[in-house]
């Protein structure tokens, strides 16, 4: 999903989940990640809501051009390890026991603004500073939001260099099967006519360690304007059926009779009419 220059999207076995319209759909068991890179020329600071939890106290700063696969909690500051997002079903025993259910199960909100342009000090009757302190200097201006704020730690992977949001925006959403919510219109493919299934609520709880780590920084002023990502997250197909596996951009059904490869939610060949489901 694509909004307000910064792309956010789920993965599950390493490959990026296909969107249909604002719902993503992931077998129960799956663990996965959050695929954000911030498109804009500015930093961003980024709070990922999971069934209305903040799953990264403090919130996630991306720099400008930055992207980070978020593949673990954060909580009690501990930067160096926590558990994996983990996909289950919302059973009758959960919600009858001491989780019961929550009002955004089965949700993921994703809330970001943006660090305000630095603004060069202009030379009248002696050097001013930009409002907030000396930029650059030794004592900056803190934001500080629920706690310090992290960004992720991406060392091994070397500097992270600028680009132009608008000339990278098309291309990295037409690359990864990516909805671009500015450009939805009624020929994308979408679910809206289907009867939705009565048993498609999941929910997200803890999974196995990751070490995954990052550090505290600092940011400056923020603008105003604060900007939202909703996904929903879905267990089953809307035809009540298990998803077997995940329903990922690569994934299309290649006929057994003729070899041709067909859309992901055919049913039948489009070249010969064999099912494209076929049951041992």
């Amino acid at each position: 999903m694509y909004q307000s220059k910064l792309v956010a999207s789920l993965k599950a076995n390493g490959k990026i989940l296909r969107e249909f319209k604002d719902t993503v759909y992931i077998p129960f068991g799956s663990e996965y990640s959050f695929l954000i890179k911030n498109l804009n020329t500015t930093r961003a600071l980024v709070n990922v809501f999971i069934d209305g939890d903040n799953v990264i106290e403090g919130g996630l700063v991306l720099n400008a051009g930055q992207e980070v696969d978020l593949e673990r909690y954060v909580k009690n500051g501990n930067l160096s390890a926590g558990n994996r997002f983990k996909f289950i079903e919302r059973t009758s025993a959960i919600e009858d026991g001491p989780r019961g259910t929550k009002l955004e199960d089965g949700l993921v909100r994703i809330e970001f603004q943006y660090e305000k342009p630095y603004i060069a000090p202009v030379l009248n009757r002696g050097w001013i500073t930009a409002s907030g302190g000396v930029y650059g200097g030794t004592t900056p201006a803190s934001f500080n939001v629920n706690g310090a704020l992290r960004s992720a730690d991406f060392s091994q992977n070397g500097a992270v260099m600028t680009q132009a949001a608008s000339a990278a925006v098309d291309k990295y959403c037409a690359d990864n099967g990516i909805v671009n919510k500015m450009e939805m219109h009624d020929g994308m493919a979408t679910m809206d006519w289907m009867e939705a299934p009565k048993n498609d609520v999941g929910i997200t709880v803890p999974g196995s360690k990751s070490t995954q780590k990052f550090q505290t920084t600092h940011m400056g002023a923020m603008e105003a304007e604060k900007h939202t990502i909703v996904l929903k997250l879905l267990g089953e197909t809307p035809d009540n059926r298990p998803v077997a596996k995940p329903v990922t951009v690569e994934r299309k059904p290649k006929c057994v009779t003729c070899g041709k490869q067909n859309k992901a939610t055919a049913k039948f060949c489009t070249e010969c009419g064999t099912a494209l489901e076929i049951f041992a």
